[in-house]
């Protein structure tokens, strides 16, 4: 199922209705981060704090690097929000082409998908701050580091993408109760979302590339549930 789901995914990405969208959603994401850099260096204070003008000239330096990490750290994450503006866009493009003979998904409300979104990245940030002490102590066995890494952020993303998709065709209780009965299904294609996650430029793909994908998961176990 997940190889069937990620190839069919790949294989729509040439479409016009899907390149429309990863423009429009990657356009906004760089508008977004260019309108804050704009804002970063017209409102950025001159620093006078010391006596010396080569410290204050270093911590500018420093103030502008610490803004700029932030900033790409944080990229991932307002692309999850963005891609959430045009989850209906894709997902209708993925059941136009493969489940055209499936009853039409409902058009998931903006503001429902956007606290979804919301509280994932909030679920997201806290649960990786908590473990990050086990984090640090990972990255001395390179292996250990990937399995708590892939394996928390791969059940968190697993759950935000499933039941984003799956609201469009059913309430959130049956949806909740569907992917635990199949969540050693359900939980790979969330390692494979994460795994995607990690690799820079490709994550701003993600949003878009994992809606499609875990659609592909959601029919699947929906036709498998009514055999």
């Amino acid at each position: 199922m997940l190889i069937k789901a990620f190839r069919r995914t790949l294989a729509q990405l040439p479409e016009p209705a899907f390149r429309t969208v990863v423009y429009k959603s990657v356009l906004l994401t760089l508008v977004i981060f260019a309108a804050l850099t704009a804002v970063f260096v017209w409102a950025r204070p001159d620093v006078t704090i010391f006596e010396w003008q080569w410290l204050n000239d270093v911590a500018e330096v420093g103030g502008t690097l610490a803004f700029f990490a932030v900033l790409v750290l944080a990229f991932s994450t307002l692309a999850t929000l963005i891609g959430g503006i045009f989850l209906d866009d894709v997902a209708e493009a993925v059941e136009q082409r493969y489940y055209a003979g499936d009853p039409p998904g409902r058009s998931a409300d903006f503001s429902q998908t956007f606290v979804l979104s919301l509280r994932f990245i909030a679920v997201t940030l806290l649960l990786n701050l908590v473990v990050l002490p086990v984090y640090l102590i990972a990255l001395f066995f390179p292996p250990l580091f990937a399995f708590i890494f892939y394996g928390l952020n791969g059940y968190l993303l697993s759950r935000e993408y499933f039941e984003l998709v799956s609201i469009r065709h059913m309430d959130a209780k049956s949806a909740r109760q569907l992917r635990k009965a199949n969540r050693f299904s359900v939980f790979p294609a969330g390692v494979v979302i994460a795994f995607f996650v990690t690799i820079p430029v490709v994550n701003l793909f993600v949003p878009i590339l994992a809606t499609a994908f875990m659609l592909h998961i959601f029919k699947g176990l929906q036709a498998r549930a009514a055999i």
